[in-house]
């Protein structure tokens, strides 16, 4: 692996900090604590988003989803817990293979130290599924057809004809919203029917967000957006929501149910499932 530049954080790994991770330098700890400084519950919020994104890849195996597409993934990393204890979280391989043993996943990012990272990460711990059902990949998620048509998920047995477990975990708030629309809408557009799209991002009242997004943004790091309501509302746009629809993530199908915090945050991660409407069947990337 190439040696990274650890001179500017990095949104991954910054993320990693946040949930206790080693996979970080000075720079993302760094900018990581000055955020933290502004949002001291960061990482418990990033914590659930991780909780979130098990149970929706759990719930879409149990429906049947044998393929998931893992976008703007970051880094699959889960935390050690204690010999015998169940993790706080599982990344989505360890998800998916928990349930169906030879799902395959495609993590796909960007950053190319992600991607190399992720791919150093499988390397040493591949997880419990079939060898070879788990690739990382570079692609830009602001070209869904570009992604889905990707040689290299091919060649791992990525099928965009059939069902997809497409997730999208607080990545959309990277971009401007018109461009975070244009993602969603492009990707659901391009799914099989039969397809769910797992989606989470950041919101918090105005006074918060913006000032949330202000700090982030001051880290030389990636820039974050604060979208209104109406605005994550839209990026399920052509999905059926799978109830109870767009939640704070710690209340999306909580375990035990009935868990999850009593009162609404300031700042929370919002998050929901929605599953593809029925219709023709999409063109082969490609074709």
């Amino acid at each position: 692996m190439s040696d990274p530049d650890t001179s500017k954080p990095n949104a991954a790994r910054i993320y990693d900090y946040w949930l206790g991770g080693t996979d970080n330098y000075p720079a993302d700890r760094a900018a990581g604590e000055a955020v933290r400084r502004f949002r001291p519950d960061i990482s418990e919020l990033a914590v659930e988003n991780k909780q979130f994104l098990t149970r929706a890849v759990s719930y879409l195996a149990r429906q049947g989803v044998r393929q998931f597409l893992d976008v703007g993934a970051g880094l699959p990393t889960s935390p050690a817990g204690a010999p015998g204890a169940a993790p706080r979280w599982r990344a989505t391989h360890e998800a998916a293979q928990a349930v169906i043993p030879g799902a395959l996943v495609c993590y796909v990012d960007i950053d190319p130290i992600a991607v190399e990272h992720s791919r150093a990460l499988l390397a040493r711990d591949p997880g419990p599924g079939a060898a070879g059902r788990v690739v990382a990949v570079q692609g830009d998620m602001r070209d869904p057809r570009g992604v889905l048509s990707r040689p290299d998920l091919a060649a791992a047995g990525f099928r965009g004809d059939e069902p997809v477990g497409l997730i999208l975990g607080s990545v959309l708030h990277f971009v401007e919203f018109e461009v975070a629309q244009a993602v969603a809408t492009g990707f659901t557009g391009a799914l099989a029917p039969g397809s769910y799209v797992v989606l989470s991002v950041g919101r918090g009242d105005d006074e918060v967000g913006d000032g949330f997004a202000d700090t982030y943004n001051a880290q030389r790091g990636s820039q974050v957006y604060n979208f209104s309501l109406e605005q994550v509302a839209a990026l399920f746009s052509g999905l059926d929501l799978v109830p109870p629809g767009i939640v704070p993530a710690p209340r999306w199908r909580p375990e035990p149910p009935g868990s999850g915090p009593a009162t609404d945050r300031a700042a929370t991660i919002l998050a929901g499932v929605g599953r593809r409407r029925a219709g023709p069947p999409p063109r082969r990337p490609g074709a």
